[in-house]
């Protein structure tokens, strides 16, 4: 049953009643009355007013000041006829039921008679009549003036603001009003204005205006089915602005959820699109992002707060429906406006996080923090790498591997060949080949030094320090060394030091190939110089194989021009003259292992003839055999004495030659900075090799054109300067180098120097860089003319990877915030569904303004009493709330009493009410407990039961019954009047809302 303690308490009745201040209106004074200390003063006669009701009125609470004051014991009640009803004919009672003191006996009471002005009525609404019975009149002389007032028994303040609430002596507010018979037809006859729980007679307003007591802020004429019928319409159709602009933001923020999430799963690469120099650039991409993003969350936010407080709106408006609202849910909106509020206001979430609602509400609070962050990392543009994807790409030809006329025409240099025509070229390509190969053979030295400081150094050659290179002063260039052989084993073969090497070097005109926008690959300095590619492109590599073997100067007399002339002086002037005659047929000890078989006419396969012996650590050039075809050339270097090894007398003889592989594949690495480009071969990629592209292409394909570019070389690096002993640096750290047997009379690589084989290679990896520019992709030249008029296309394929800006993340730890755009999609649709699928919007009490202009003009609750300052607290915040409406005037009142619906509840509280001549009595029986629920298993199964029980009544709506209790409004479970006659648009919209019934 619903508690109906008042929110005002009772002042205690102990004081004398002669200090009580009157109550009633139009009340004069004793002249014999000296309580106040007046003069006696003559009886003048009333204004005349309208006869009014006069509707019970509840005693006042007085103030200290009040009480100080000698107000009259006895008043004169004034009639509607203008008459002085004496004080005597008022009941003698202590009871202060209408705050009227009655004296202890006749003699002692002095009247003290005074004219209290009356207040003319202002104009206003006119009011119905109110229905007043003779029996409830108080003609002169009636000892009891008072019947049809509020019981003598009442503790109530003031006046009960709900229709049909019940008084503490058990009977209600109709059972004592004037003219209405309790259980008669005619109490049900009457018009709804009869139910006012605010109206007050204007006669108490004069009276509490005129008397001493201070007048309580509840003491008003307000009459909300006249004063205060809603002005507008609480329902809005869905044609009007405000549910159009709704369903507007709910397609958008769907549409653009929706736009997003498929951004994020597809991850579309943008290509040229966003670019420095595109249509946008990738600054004013990532704003735009971020602003979408943001529309986004704000939109998402709005909608959902509309919805929310649809819901919660029309749940409040359905009778039928028993949940009503919550304060804890009216506030779930600010968990998704304002998220702190669950940390401060925690009792909102403890409350209200259970349900349906709060659920949704936390789960978008969440969703809506995090959404910016989600689309930041999922759906903004950023620079990302793709996989690696097949591309046929397209390359620029126009001369032939190694044509050294045209390595001359690419050298850059002011004295061109028009100005020196014999010299220019050869003298520019030799400056550029000295300052590549010296820069080259520096940074491997350094590599080895890094080595052997460290002891990092190894006879495997596998393992040893690659081949280094630098291409356009920017790209870093590494080779790889292939056919290895095993040194120690091979020498033992011989009998003498055996050092051969192959490094293969990647092939140069891929760099031009990632340029050439035929092939569409996004270059570093497109993208902020930030982006980075890679191509695996399925070309030859050019190699340069290098042979090194130590013989002494008897084995080395047959090839050297000054052992076996005829008495010439070799000197560097006549060796020019002399070289082109020295060929020899002369057998060596070393024709197998250089392969000079000396059958061909021109003499190609000829072993080679040098000028002389070079003196300790210098070396000498052969420049012999000009004829084209030979496709090698050969160094003479003297070893001498260093440190403890000694290897003086000890010559090493090289052969320097370059061949095509297929074998190979060329890796070129772009970044904004530069780029790295290497060799890779054999068994580390074979998938991209060139072979794998080419089957039929040949393997170790020799390269004849080189020898003449290797001429050039040589000679810019000082290694001929032996001619005349001229002991160059060069020179002499290379001979260095030569390997020499150990203790057990055993070659092999040194594990903390190079050897020189591979020095010579590392030296001369530049000219192989030079050669491949603008040459063929594939191994063959398939043209007459060594050079082209113009450029034409070759193909090959490749493998590309490059850096684009594209959405979906960077790795796949990012994919994790796929479910916040997932579930704002989702939450997304599942808004604009409610909102397309229920006709117009209902004011949305959630909102502070209309929450507070429709709980200020509402009657109060004792179920919030003490939050008028520091707000709810515990169970009030659980407290289920109805809007209500009298007429056309809306209000909220608690719903108070659990109703049954769809059955007959055997648990519920039995309440038998017993009627008297004075009030009635409630008898409540609390809810028997069924056999084996009180205890042991029964309790503790019962105690699951109660605990799933607490869940679907806090909002998690599972196993809803027919037969569930649920809330109902106050005035309905307990009046059961329903405003069956509906008269206005408002009544006819609020009933066909109460009847609703809701999932959520």
């Amino acid at each position: 049953m619903a508690d109906r303690r008042p929110l005002i308490s009772e002042s205690s009745d102990s004081f004398d009643a002669a200090n009580t201040t009157p109550a009633l209106p139009s009340l004069g004074f004793s002249p014999s009355s000296h309580s106040l200390g007046f003069n006696p003063i003559s009886q003048t006669s009333p204004h005349s007013s309208p006869p009014l009701s006069r509707p019970g009125y509840a005693r006042l609470q007085s103030d200290a000041i009040a009480v100080e004051r000698n107000t009259p014991s006895t008043v004169l009640e004034e009639d509607e006829d203008g008459d002085i009803a004496i004080a005597d004919s008022l009941n003698r009672r202590t009871s202060s039921g209408l705050g009227i003191a009655s004296p202890t006996s006749p003699a002692s009471r002095r009247v003290s008679i005074q004219t209290i002005p009356r207040r003319p009525v202002p104009a206003g609404p006119k009011s119905p009549p109110l229905y007043r019975s003779p029996a409830t009149l108080s003609p002169p002389g009636t000892g009891n003036p008072l019947l049809g007032g509020f019981p003598r028994g009442s503790v109530e303040s003031t006046p009960d603001l709900t229709r049909g609430r019940y008084s503490p002596d058990g009977g209600s507010y109709d059972d004592y009003r004037p003219g209405i018979l309790k259980n008669t037809k005619s109490s049900t006859s009457l018009d709804n204005d009869d139910y006012q729980q605010y109206l007050h007679s204007q006669d108490s307003e004069r009276l509490r205006r005129s008397a001493p007591s201070i007048k309580s802020a509840y003491e008003t004429g307000f009459r909300p089915t006249h004063e205060c019928p809603t002005t507008k319409d609480f329902y809005q159709s869905r044609f009007t602005w405000v549910s159009i602009t709704i369903v507007i933001i709910c397609l958008f923020s769907t549409v653009f959820s929706g736009i997003f999430l498929g951004l994020a799963l597809k991850a579309p690469r943008y290509g040229r699109r966003i670019t420095s120099h595109g249509p946008l650039h990738p600054a004013d991409a990532m704003l735009l992002t971020s602003v979408f993003a943001k529309l986004i969350e704000l939109s998402f936010v709005t909608s959902f707060v509309a919805f929310l407080g649809q819901v919660l709106s029309r749940r409040a408006f359905m009778k039928e429906q028993g949940r009503g609202v919550t304060l804890s849910e009216l506030s779930m909106w600010r968990w998704v406006v304002q998220p702190g509020t669950l940390i401060t206001h925690w009792e909102t979430a403890k409350y209200a996080g259970i349900s349906i609602l709060g659920i949704l509400s936390l789960l978008s609070a969440v969703l809506a923090t995090m959404y910016t962050s989600a689309a930041t990392a999922l759906v903004q543009p950023i620079l990302r790498s793709g996989n690696w994807d097949h591309l046929v790409m397209q390359g620029r030809v126009v001369t032939e591997f190694a044509n050294v006329n045209y390595v001359k025409e690419l050298c850059e240099s002011p004295i061109t060949a028009a100005m020196d025509p014999a010299e220019g070229g050869n003298t520019c390509l030799q400056i550029e080949h000295a300052g590549q190969g010296y820069h080259n053979y520096q940074r491997y030295l350094s590599s080895w030094e890094q080595e052997s400081r460290f002891g990092n150094g190894t006879s495997d050659q596998s393992k040893r320090p690659q081949g280094f290179g630098l291409l356009y002063e920017n790209t870093t260039v590494f080779g790889q060394w292939i056919n290895i052989i095993d040194t120690k084993e091979e020498s033992k073969k011989y009998g003498r030091a055996y050092n051969k090497v192959a490094l293969a070097m990647p092939h140069a005109g891929v760099f031009a190939a990632a340029r050439d926008e035929r092939n569409n690959i996004l270059q570093p300095e497109e993208l902020s110089s930030e982006g980075t590619y890679s191509i695996r492109a399925s070309v030859p590599s050019p190699v340069l194989n290098v042979l090194c073997v130590n013989m002494n100067r008897t084995e080395l007399e047959p090839i050297v021009y000054d052992s076996w002339s005829n008495n010439e002086t070799v000197l560097i002037s006549n060796w020019k003259e002399l070289s082109n005659n020295a060929t020899t047929t002369n057998k060596t000890v070393v024709d197998d292992i250089f392969g000079w078989t000396k059958q061909s006419d021109a003499g190609i396969d000829y072993p080679p003839v040098f000028s002389k012996f070079p003196v300790e650590f210098n070396t000498v050039m052969n420049h012999t055999s000009a004829a084209w075809g030979r496709d090698a050339i050969y160094l003479l270097g003297a070893g001498g004495a260093m440190g403890t090894v000694n290897n003086n007398q000890t010559w090493t003889l090289c052969k320097m030659h370059v061949t095509l592989t297929a074998k190979c594949a060329t890796q070129y690495n772009a970044t904004g900075s530069g780029g790295t480009m290497e060799a890779i071969c054999e068994d580390k990629d074979a998938d991209m090799s060139f072979i794998h592209s080419n089957s039929s292409a040949s393997e170790g394909l020799s390269v004849p054109n080189w020898r003449d570019v290797g001429f050039d070389w040589s000679n810019s690096m000082s290694l001929n300067t032996g001619i005349m002993d001229a002991n160059a640096a060069n020179s002499r750290l290379l001979t260095q180098l030569i390997l020499h047997n150990d203790t057990a009379g055993e070659f092999d690589l040194n594990p903390t120097l190079p050897s020189p084989a591979e020095a010579l290679a590392v030296m001369s990896g530049c000219t192989l860089l030079m050669s491949a520019l603008d040459a063929p992709y594939i191994m063959d030249w398939n043209y007459t003319a060594p050079k082209l008029g113009e450029y034409t296309t070759q193909y090959f394929n490749a493998s590309v990877t490059a850096q684009q800006y594209a959405s979906g993340g960077v790795d796949d730890s990012s994919k994790g915030w796929m479910i916040i755009l997932f579930l704002v999609f989702l939450m997304n649709i599942l808004v604009l569904i409610y909102f397309l699928f229920h006709k117009g919007l209902v004011t949305d009490f959630s909102e502070p303004p209309n929450l507070f202009a429709l709980a200020v003009n509402s009657p109060p609750s004792h179920l919030l009493a003490g939050s008028c300052g520091g707000g709810p607290e515990g169970k009030q915040y659980m407290v289920n709330w109805f809007v209500n409406a009298e007429g056309d005037h809306l209000y909220m009142e608690p719903g108070q009493k659990p109703v049954l619906v769809g059955g007959h509840d055997d648990h519920s509280p039995h309440t038998h009410t017993h009627h008297n001549s004075h009030a009635p009595h409630v008898h409540v029986h609390p809810p028997s407990i069924e056999k084996g629920k009180a205890g042991g298993v029964g309790g503790f199964f019962s105690g699951i039961t109660n605990s799933f029980g607490i869940l679907r009544e806090g909002g998690l709506n599972f196993g809803w019954k027919q037969d569930q209790r649920r809330m109902r409004p106050v005035s309905v479970v307990e009046t059961e009047f329903e405003m069956d006659d509906a008269h206005t648009k408002t009544q006819r919209r609020y009933q066909k809302l109460a009847n609703r019934r809701s999932m959520l």
